[in-house]
């Protein structure tokens, strides 16, 4: 395994043990997931869809399974990774800010959503890509 700063807590996992992380986590769809809320809730702060949002909802990062899998024992590996803390940090960014866009949405303040959605939840959203392709570069780093 190459020498990564903060890495040192995957010097014990095998090749077993990463193949079988690999295999029961696809990070790849929980990257997904996140890019097709995005497109969904971009929809909203367009006005071309009109359903109820629930920004208490979204503002939760557990919601999801990528938040599960943060919170729970699936990233315990990573817990020490730069990758990590971007991820935690992101995550909780992305849910917050798309909660802040769902408030925007309810008061008629689309101007204010299309702001946050175009700078600071695209950031986060591009920080969780970010991570998660770190975390898989670590897995497939033999």
């Amino acid at each position: 395994m190459a020498s990564v700063p903060g890495v040192n807590s995957l010097a014990g996992f095998g090749l077993y043990p990463r193949r079988e992380m690999r295999d029961r986590y696809n990070l790849i769809a929980a990257a997904e997931a996140h890019v097709l809320w995005k497109a969904h809730l971009g929809h909203h702060v367009r006005g071309t869809i009109r359903e109820p949002l629930e920004s208490a909802l979204i503002g939760q990062d557990g919601i999801c399974q990528l938040g599960n899998w943060i919170r729970g024992s699936v990233f315990k590996p990573f817990r020490e990774t730069e990758a990590y803390r971007q991820l935690n940090e992101a995550h909780l960014q992305f849910h917050e800010m798309g909660r802040n866009i769902v408030e925007h949405l309810k008061r008629g303040d689309r101007k204010g959503a299309e702001a946050l959605f175009d700078n600071e939840y695209s950031l986060a959203l591009r920080r969780i890509l970010q991570s998660l392709t770190e975390i898989n570069r670590l897995l497939y780093d033999i």
